[in-house]
């Protein structure tokens, strides 16, 4: 995994400017390389951060509800880092996938915690549960692997040229 977490940041940031009416979890690819370079308590802070920063721009009245979710869910999801390779090109994707979809239930439960309950409906559940963590999976691997992938492969290309 030689994705720089820094440029991550940066491009999950300027992606969720650019392009807001997606709904993707713009960070937790971000989160996710962040898994694989630092210690679990720079994690948490940094979910913390993403889940403020979240907030800050959304429109909804439950301000670091967000903050939460990301700090439990990266909790929960740190271990499983060690279950998948760090060099595989799949590796983000599908951890973003899990981030995407825990994020959503655990989202979910706090809101029924603070809110009024929802009610469950299939398009909801399909859309929430199934659709847009496959979605943020392939966020992940379009805006963030992939490109570091032609990039190291470029690179190489070009060493092995000298």
């Amino acid at each position: 995994m030689r994705i720089n977490s820094l440029f991550a940041f940066f491009l999950a940031f300027a992606l969720m400017l650019y392009i807001p009416a997606t709904h993707l979890l713009f960070f937790a690819p971000y989160r996710v390389i962040c898994f694989y370079k630092r210690p679990l308590a720079a994690i948490l802070w940094r979910a913390i951060a993403c889940g403020t920063l979240l907030d800050l721009f959304s429109s909804s009245p439950h301000f670091g509800l967000t903050a939460v979710n990301y700090a439990i869910v990266c909790t929960l999801l740190y271990p499983q880092r060690l279950n998948f390779f760090v060099d595989k090109i799949s590796t983000v994707p599908l951890m973003t996938t899990f981030f995407s979809l825990l994020s959503t239930l655990l989202h979910l439960l706090l809101l029924l915690c603070v809110v009024h309950p929802h009610s469950l409906h299939f398009q909801m559940v399909f859309t929430d549960l199934i659709a847009m963590p496959i979605a943020d999976g392939l966020y992940a691997l379009l805006c963030f692997t992939l490109p570091m992938q032609i990039y190291l492969f470029s690179k190489n290309l070009l060493k092995k040229a000298k």
